[in-house]
């Protein structure tokens, strides 16, 4: 099972994400997502990186806009904001339902928003489906082989990813180990066993590596 990175320009039909990445100027980084019980809607822990005289205008109008059921945002300074939205969406929903996983999005073109999703080669083409379904006009741009490393699972590649970008393993660090696991849903014991696996492994690769290298 192969791992692929595509981009993704879609046409409108994500009023809130449109308004973060064009009006206000934002890069928005989706960390985390799920699907919720009410149509279209989805749960997202969400990045948001804005001018920060631009801030109070971003939250008040996120908050005002009836896409958006939940919202619970915090500043965490120079201008970054991170937290939980849950909203409609059917780009978002149908990348959730296809098990990719969202990289980002951002502002592209005049109409359209850029998506970087990964998934496997399968899940792409269900992706590539559902927008079609949908009538969400779009095309793909690149798509590239993600490098495995061997041993990983899907999930513990996007757990070690989502932990170097949150600053996990700056020294110090940027953000504790109970603060990163409670927006993913999980404990945090359950967050460190995993990440030390992860680390084992990538260990067991790098040595498994320099085995051919021996000095006389």
């Amino acid at each position: 099972m192969e791992l692929v990175e595509a981009t993704i320009l879609a046409r409108g039909q994500q009023p809130w994400i449109d308004v973060v990445t064009r009006r206000y100027q934002a890069r928005l980084r989706i960390l985390n997502s799920k699907g919720s019980r009410r149509r279209d809607e989805v749960l997202q822990l969400v990045e948001m990186i804005v001018d920060r005289k631009s801030i109070e205008g971003l939250l008040s109008h996120l908050r005002s806009d009836p896409e958006i059921s939940e919202m619970e945002v915090m500043s965490s300074g120079q201008g970054r904001l991170v937290g939980l939205i849950r909203a409609r969406g059917v780009i978002m929903r149908c990348i959730v339902d296809s098990d990719c996983f969202l990289l980002s999005a951002s502002k592209a073109k005049r109409t359209r928003t850029e998506w970087r999703v990964l998934g496997t080669e399968r899940s792409l083409r269900d992706l590539m489906s559902r927008l079609a379904r949908r009538g969400v006009e779009y095309e793909v741009g690149e798509i590239s082989e993600v490098k495995r490393i061997r041993g990983l699972t899907p999930r513990q590649e996007w757990l070690l990813r989502t932990a170097y970008e949150r600053g996990y393993f700056d020294f110090p660090k940027g953000i504790k180990l109970r603060a990163l696991a409670r927006p993913l849903g999980i404990s945090a014991p359950t967050l460190f066993e995993s990440l030390k696996r992860t680390e084992r492994k990538l260990l067991q690769e790098h040595f498994r590596g320099s085995e051919a290298l021996e000095i006389h």
